[in-house]
């Protein structure tokens, strides 16, 4: 139940549930493979996310290596009054009321600096965007720094954004690249090239 609930990519939990039931020893492969891929997974989040186009920049100005934060419960404690529901957690960033109705995902990041500015980046995958469209209500929250200061972004205003944010693709997958940035009374959604930056202070929980 633990690995469950740290597990976020829905396809290495089914392959965990596969993999409860009997089967021969020839299959030791099988288990070799989903440990990988657990372990790839859980350290997906824990990654420094860096804009595409923009690499070499962020490589000489921000550490390479960061130290995992996890302060989702705290966020979505500040959530759940807002919302005037609670909200039970699924896996690592996704959380989803009793009625199943209404959910979450609540990416959080580490601060960084760069050129007097503070700089958040958070990965967001097509399995989060698909298990928000799917519900009646959902919602994007992303944590910087701490839950106190914390971006709630309604599902049918955050999800038309992602045409406009940069990607990583990799072998069998790929993810969003969500920047944010603070600097002095500005906070705001950074995109690719070409794409207007967006005003983030109206979803502030405040």
């Amino acid at each position: 139940m633990t690995l469950k609930e740290e597990v976020e990519d829905p396809r290495t939990l089914q392959k965990i549930h596969n993999i409860l039931f009997p089967m021969e020893f020839t299959k030791l492969d099988e288990i070799v493979n989903l440990v990988f891929s657990t372990a790839e997974d859980l350290k997906q989040e824990d990654e420094q996310m860096t804009a595409e186009g923009d690499e070499s920049e962020c490589e000489s100005d921000v550490e390479k290596k960061s130290v995992p934060v996890s302060f989702h419960d705290a966020c979505i404690q500040k959530i759940e009054p807002i919302l005037k529901t609670s909200l039970i957690k699924k896996s690592r960033a996704s959380y989803v009321s009793s009625d199943g109705r209404l959910g979450v995902i609540c990416a959080v990041s580490k601060q960084y600096e760069r050129r007097g500015e503070r700089w958040f980046w958070f990965a967001f995958h097509p399995h989060q965007k698909d298990f928000l469209s799917k519900l009646d209500k959902g919602y994007a929250a992303f944590g910087c720094g701490s839950e106190n200061l914390l971006i709630l972004v309604p599902r049918q205003t955050f999800i038309p954004w992602l045409e406009g944010m940069n990607k990583t693709h990799l072998e069998d997958r790929f993810y969003w690249h969500v920047h944010i940035y603070v600097e002095d009374d500005t906070i705001a959604l950074y995109r690719a090239k070409g794409f207007p930056e967006i005003d983030l202070k109206p979803f502030l929980v405040k």
